[in-house]
């Protein structure tokens, strides 16, 4: 029998158990942060509902530092380890959904919420792999792990301290990249520039809004300025948006200031071509005007400099190296309050030959009149790679192959997935080639019938690892 004939039967309470998993807005909140809840209350809550799926189906588990939870099969005195490294938190829902996102609902063979895409379906296919092989009592000589970390979409503060108390997995995968075999990861890092606020004049910038996170591009972006003449610049903005069919917005005056809100595309941030950054195309528009002090500075940096540059060659950082591919930009956090501090937040995706201390030396070099100070975020990783002759690679390339009927080389992504964590370390699935990538994005969806397609893949590749 086939593996996703196996696999197939257990489409429905695959399904049951992921509708839980997605109805709890898993996103960190610093509101409810304490130490039983270094994430917020949804985060542990989520945590909670995971373990009770695997005390119901009979798996060891054990939960670090209220930050990672770990589900094992195998035998526990196993000297070598099998990890499936995943996360449960997931990015804010955003605007532009036509269902409510902590709502799942299938449409069209589609399950629809956040998380779908990235990555609780992911999770839980992983997980029903690995309930596959216990069902079916397989013995195993290593022990397989499930590892659900839950800060990958902000600071990578949980798998390390996971580490460091559970000590590092032999080798393992990370559901959380494409299908086949990602066996290279670039590396990313946030550079934030900090920088005054003044604006004085006929034309005021008093607010300007764009982007929650450094790693998704904004979808939508808010200014409030203060102008001579409103309805001029009601007027233009009218027609700015009709030179671009895929922004929209609206405008509003209210005595001598205008309020704008445009709206773009949102994307995973670690392919910035997916989307239509909404904050850098307000900035692009806005400029035009007859803004002075900071405000001009900050709307020329982000309208002009890296406006419609995700390989950031106005910065004199485009690169390319034949294994790894080329230096991205996104432009993810944009903030300005008049008299206030404001923030930019630059997220760079770049292969092997580029480094942290070359990023920040060249946005210093190209910020012109603008005056900020350029701060590296902590927690960059640098680029990851594991060779094509690794066990790993091999024996999940041939699974890949198996089941699908179709050999793909090993590649490099742009996105970072706890892989790299691991010396040993890589992305597999769940995105499939021929699936439009919907990862942050409003609608977030997956086919229903890569639930279990997926799970096939995974159930298969643990078997030939730990076997």
């Amino acid at each position: 029998m086939e593996w996703f004939e196996r696999t197939k039967p257990y489409e429905a309470d695959l399904i049951a158990d992921l509708n839980q998993i997605v109805k709890i807005p898993s996103i960190l909140d610093p509101n409810t942060q304490s130490d039983r809840t270094p994430f917020g209350v949804d985060m542990a809550r989520a945590l909670a509902k995971i373990e009770e799926l695997a005390a119901r189906d009979g798996f060891r588990y054990g939960r670090v530092d209220n930050m990672v939870t770990w589900i094992e099969y195998g035998p526990a005195d196993a000297a070598e380890t099998v990890a499936i490294l995943t996360h449960i938190d997931i990015v804010p829902a955003g605007e532009g959904w036509l269902r409510d996102p902590f709502k799942p609902e299938i449409l069209d063979g589609l399950y629809f919420g956040r998380g779908a895409a990235d990555m609780k379906a992911d999770l839980m296919s992983a997980y029903y792999a690995m309930k596959y092989l216990a069902d079916h009592e397989i013995t195993l000589t290593r022990k397989i792990r499930l590892i659900i970390g839950t800060d990958e979409e902000n600071g990578w503060r949980d798998l390390p301290r996971y580490f460091e108390v559970e000590g590092e997995p032999t080798m393992g995968f990370s559901p959380d990249g494409a299908f086949p075999v990602v066996n290279g990861e670039k590396a990313f890092q946030t550079v934030q520039l900090r920088f005054a606020n003044q604006t004085t004049g006929d034309y005021v910038l008093r607010r300007f809004i764009a982007g929650s996170r450094p790693n998704v591009v904004p979808g939508e972006a808010r200014a409030r300025v203060s102008v001579p003449n409103p309805v001029q610049v009601q007027n233009e903005f009218a027609t700015y948006l009709a030179q671009y069919p895929f922004l929209s917005g609206q405008s509003e005056v209210r005595d001598q200031e205008v309020r704008l809100l445009l709206k773009g595309v949102q994307a995973h941030g670690a392919y910035p071509q997916d989307g239509e950054n909404a904050g850098t195309y307000l900035a692009n528009f806005l400029r035009r005007f007859a803004f002075n002090a900071d405000a001009k500075t900050f709307l020329d940096f982000i309208g002009r400099v890296v406006h419609d540059d995700i390989g950031a060659e106005n910065l004199g950082l485009r690169y390319h190296d034949d294994v790894m591919g080329d230096l991205t930009l996104n432009v993810g956090v944009m903030r300005f309050s008049q008299n206030g501090q404001g923030t930019i937040l630059l997220n760079f995706r770049y292969p092997q030959g580029v480094n942290v201390q070359a990023v920040t030396t060249q946005v210093q070099r190209h910020l012109g009149d603008f005056v900020a100070t350029v701060e590296v975020w902590p927690g960059g990783m640098e680029p990851h790679l594991v060779p094509e002759t690794d066990e790993l690679v091999g024996t999940l390339s041939l699974v890949y192959a198996k089941q699908t009927g179709m050999y793909m080389n090993p590649r490099t992504s742009n996105g970072g997935s706890y892989a790299r964590l691991l010396k040993r370390g890589v992305a597999f699935g769940g995105q499939f080639p021929d699936v439009p990538v919907t990862s942050h994005q409003a609608n977030e969806s997956t086919p229903v019938a890569n639930l279990t397609r997926s799970m096939a893949i995974f159930a298969e590749s643990l078997l030939k690892l730990a076997k």
